[in-house]
């Protein structure tokens, strides 16, 4: 007999609509820029498990043809300094849980919110009304939506995952945690002061996207730091630099969801990119025009 899926309850413990949020613990992920090296393990282990979550599926409207499909996570990769001394960093990209998350009060139905008991921000899709506002007051791009069932979804930090009593304790984390091969991202609750990935995020002066956003990320980023000492080594980026060099590759555009989304707009005057397609239409032309 095949075992029974595992049912949860997204509002356990109380969820919070509007700031200031005080939840008991916020769960976050802290990334070790010195030991990604950009393979996409994290992206495709999120793919992996979220498409046949409770959360999921991440659908992927023209796969082979444009590379319309949602991704929860993305890995930006961003090259600093002149040939021949350069760096490229592996910056991993998704939900960061915030604090002062911006996505949650902006929702007329209360279908976004804030979990009291660790900080982790959902959707409910069976309240969701598909208005976009939440799309659109993240500052970091993270949120998508899906026109197959009209909801917005995002990273749940492996909701089902972490609370699932079948898997082993040391699995119960986030899929791309689990499947970073170098360790590079760390599970931690920012709000213990004794968690180590808090410690280590301080003691390593750990930095967030965006701090002048005012979301105050949870999840965040210990920087990468030069193992040479010459002059003609590349020059560190600053927080703001990490920021600047993400919002300016296109991740973050105002009506728009990044790269890697099942709706991507493009600046091609007032026309949108996107087209209805008959789910009966059986062609092989993609959804978008």
């Amino acid at each position: 007999m095949a075992d029974q899926p595992v049912t949860l309850n997204i509002e356990n413990e109380g969820v919070q609509h509007a700031p200031p949020f005080k939840p008991k613990k916020n769960y976050a992920i802290i990334t070790d820029l010195n030991k990604c090296f950009g393979c996409g393990g994290c992206q495709m282990s999120c793919k992996e498990w979220n498409t046949s979550g409770m959360f999921g599926p991440l659908p992927d409207l023209n796969p082979y043809g444009d590379l319309d499909v949602m991704f929860w996570l993305r890995v930006l990769y961003v090259e600093v300094g002149e040939y021949p001394q350069t760096k490229i960093f592996n910056i991993p990209i998704n939900c960061f849980h915030c604090f002062n998350a911006p996505c949650v009060p902006v929702c007329p139905v209360g279908a976004t919110f804030k979990r009291t008991e660790d900080g982790i921000v959902l959707v409910n899709y069976d309240e969701c009304i598909g208005t976009k506002y939440c799309i659109y007051a993240c500052p970091y791009g993270n949120r998508f939506f899906d026109y197959i069932e009209g909801v917005t979804k995002k990273c749940t930090h492996c909701f089902d995952r972490i609370y699932d009593p079948t898997l082993p304790p040391e699995e119960r984390i986030p899929a791309c945690v689990h499947g970073c091969m170098v360790q590079a991202r760390i599970w931690a609750n920012r709000l213990d002061p004794t968690d180590p990935g808090t410690i280590l995020f301080i003691d390593k002066g750990g930095f967030v996207l965006g701090p002048e956003t005012g979301a105050d990320p949870a999840s965040g980023y210990l920087p990468w730091h030069s193992k040479y000492d010459a002059q003609e080594d590349v020059e560190l980026l600053s927080q703001s630099e990490y920021y600047d060099a993400y919002t300016a590759n296109g991740v973050v555009q105002l009506g728009a969801q990044g790269n890697n989304s099942t709706y991507t707009e493009q600046q091609q005057g007032n026309d949108s990119t996107y087209t209805e397609q008959d789910p009966d239409d059986e062609s092989d032309e993609g959804t978008k025009q």
